[in-house]
């Protein structure tokens, strides 16, 4: 990664590369986000003493980070295949990887790492008889933890 000096600048990328546990890497055109939530929860409560009613926000359920990222199909089945671990509840479908966002160099810009991650949701989508686009592949991974790098 390479220090810049002065204010931080806005990060570009061409291209979302995503390795995981020793596989080869695996790269996206598109990067829909990276979530994480916690719901706000109301909290009433009375003053003992005067009786005025409080209401405050509290943390609530905590959702796990998700990563949905985007690419062209590209026949191997790797994704599918290990969506259907998931699926399955095998225990191995959770799997430790790094995102890196990188310019069109291929240096990388920003770099997190994905804590048992999985594929919850896979879509292969939008297709039309007789057209010449690339037919296209959304991936969801549900983490424990996403830890900027």
């Amino acid at each position: 990664m390479t220090m810049q000096t002065g204010a931080p600048q806005a990060i570009s990328a061409a291209r979302f590369v995503v390795s995981f546990d020793g596989a080869a890497p695996t790269y996206f055109s598109e990067l829909s986000g990276i979530s994480s939530e916690v719901e706000a929860t109301e909290y009433i409560a009375a003053n003992a003493r005067t009786g005025d009613v409080v209401h405050t926000k509290q943390f609530g359920k905590t959702k796990p980070p998700t990563v949905t990222l985007k690419r062209g199909v590209d026949g191997t089945g790797f994704l599918l295949a290990w969506h259907a671990a998931a699926r399955a509840g095998r225990p191995d479908a959770r799997k430790t990887g790094t995102l890196e966002l990188q310019n069109a160099a291929g240096v990388p810009q920003a770099r997190y790492r994905l804590l048992g991650a999985w594929p919850n949701k896979v879509e292969i989508g939008n297709l039309k008889a007789g057209a010449s686009e690339i037919v296209m592949e959304t991936v969801t991974f549900t983490c424990e933890e996403v830890i900027p790098l």
